[in-house]
């Protein structure tokens, strides 16, 4: 049962965290989870990989997204592997340390389940003024040692931009085998007049579920730069709590799911505008098929204060399926007076015309449903600045549709 669940996850790991002893996982009578219904993680009986534990992997999966040239990191259900990591020959101005788990950002249920389960802290950080040409690749892998294997592990990691610092960074997620429940969290505190492109792949099987945090920082002058792609058959719930700190200081998340089978895929974002003259860009796509369902909750809070702020939240969904459902729940509270905010949200099918229009040149109707599918989640890759990671992305995306649709 679901209300037995997070106290036999707490009881392996040993360690409550923050807590109550009774607590369970969230209902969908709390509204934050209104749409998420987590009982599907009954499906499994997971067992916790704790430190001592000793995996199997040998290599990155040839499931992974390859970035070339970049610097490869791994870990392994949430603990570096410096054997399969690029650590000998680090750029100057890039260090890189692993050690015990620090408390997460807040107190939300995500942060305690982070903190409950978290082992170990990867932390990255850029010197001032400091250029990283190279992407760098955090590579998180979910093994168990069979096919039935069922893994919970969670995995923190932390990046900091000092004054002027730049750098691209992806996180990409795959099961090499077994069965995962992740829990992976995310610390970024963006220096003065620094540039972060920070990028996630999450491209899992029927059988994992990934509930997510990601806690950003945005000081003057500073540059965000976030895409989220989420693909897959199982539960995948992304939370971003985003902080315009400073003056001036502009981010854009963006993001592309694709859901089939049961998949249910969850983005809630909530920016939080505190300086004046900051700009925000929200602009997300989303397909369900089959019995898919999507979520997107995303709320900008502009403080008082919090003059010529320019906040934009966008959401699109197509549903290929009578089955698929999606919920979309955006939101704006403003405090001040001098700002440009807007937000939007439409839900749709495919343009009957244009399919009609690609059959009557010959082209079956699933490539037909596939090119016209790929071309509407395409429209928020596109938003990725970064050109090489653009690509990347892109192809990554094609691919896995044409295995799904075609």
């Amino acid at each position: 049962m679901t209300d037995n669940l997070l106290q036999d996850l707490l009881r392996q790991r040993g360690d409550s965290g923050r807590f109550d002893p009774k607590e369970a996982l969230p209902t969908r009578k709390a509204e934050a989870w209104k749409y998420t219904d987590l009982k599907r993680l009954d499906k499994f009986g997971w067992s916790v990989w704790l430190a001592e534990d000793s995996h199997g992997v040998t290599a990155i999966p040839d499931a992974a997204l390859k970035i070339e040239g970049a610097i490869n990191i791994v870990l392994v259900n949430g603990f570096l592997d410096r054997d399969l990591s690029a650590l000998d020959h680090l750029p100057m101005g890039l260090s890189l340390e692993a050690g015990p788990a620090s408390e997460a950002y807040g107190d939300g249920f995500t942060d305690r389940l982070s903190d409950a389960l978290t082992q170990e802290e990867l932390t990255l950080r850029v010197d001032a003024g400091k250029v990283i040409e190279a992407p760098i690749h955090i590579h998180h892998i979910t093994w168990g040692a069979d096919a039935d294997a069922a893994i919970a592990h969670a995995a923190r990691v932390t990046i900091t931009l000092d004054k002027g610092a730049e750098a691209t960074v992806v996180e990409s997620h795959v099961t090499a085998s077994g069965n995962g429940f992740t829990v992976p969290s995310l610390g970024v505190s963006l220096g003065e007049n620094s540039r972060l492109g920070l990028y996630s792949a999450l491209m899992e099987k029927a059988g994992s579920s990934q509930i997510g945090l990601a806690d950003i920082g945005v000081s003057k002058g500073a540059v965000l730069d976030s895409f989220i792609l989420s693909i897959g058959k199982g539960l995948a719930r992304r939370e971003v709590r985003l902080t315009m700190a400073g003056e001036r200081g502009e981010a854009a998340l963006s993001g592309a799911y694709f859901g089939t089978g049961d998949a249910l895929i969850d983005t809630t974002t909530f920016v939080t505008h505190v300086a004046e003259n900051a700009t925000s860009r929200q602009f997300f796509r989303g397909v369900l098929d089959d019995r898919s369902r999507g979520v997107f909750q995303g709320k900008v809070l502009v403080r008082e204060g919090a003059q010529g702020t320019d906040g934009q939240q966008q959401h699109k969904a197509l549903l290929l399926s009578g089955q698929a459902e999606v919920d979309a729940k955006p939101e704006l509270e403003i405090y001040a007076d001098d700002v440009q905010c807007a937000h939007g949200a439409t839900v749709g099918a495919l343009d009957e015309d244009q399919l009609f229009y690609l059959r009557a040149r010959g082209i079956p109707e699933a490539q037909a449903r596939a090119l016209l599918t790929q071309s509407f989640l395409i429209e928020a890759v596109e938003h990725i600045a970064r050109p090489a990671i653009r690509d990347v992305f892109r192809d990554a995306l094609a691919h896995r549709l044409e295995g799904d649709l075609v």
